[in-house]
């Protein structure tokens, strides 16, 4: 079953895996478009499977898209998942930025002794 992205209405992390594993099986049904993916990620046709298990391949398989117009015309147009959609994945298996701890030390410039200048 083929879920329709149309509007973009991506909810979550199991969504936007979807989407790349439809992606993925879209370039993997053309031969040129498999033999330029294999080229550009220097991945092997049997590693493929194997790789489609983590969400950082599926990440990159979707940024892997999102640099190629003509690729995400062709999706657009195959799949019915519109390239806002695909960025809206994007966001959604993009790691998280590491959140600032408040344990780590932090170099300040040390502060100068304060005169008195009414003495």
């Amino acid at each position: 079953m083929t879920e329709s992205f149309q509007g973009g209405g991506i909810t979550g992390r199991g969504d936007a895996e979807s989407i790349a594993i439809q992606v993925l099986n879209f370039i993997v049904a053309d031969v040129d478009r498999i033999i330029q993916f294999l080229n550009v990620t220097g991945l092997q046709p049997e590693t493929i499977r194997a790789s489609a298990q983590s969400s950082q391949f599926l990440l990159g398989v979707l940024e892997y898209v999102a640099k190629d117009d003509e690729l995400l015309k062709a999706i657009d147009q195959g799949l019915k998942i519109r390239p806002t959609a695909i960025l809206a994945a994007i966001m959604h298996l993009s790691p998280e930025p590491e959140a600032k701890t408040s344990d780590k030390k932090v170099d300040v410039a040390p502060q100068l002794p304060r005169r008195n200048l009414f003495h």
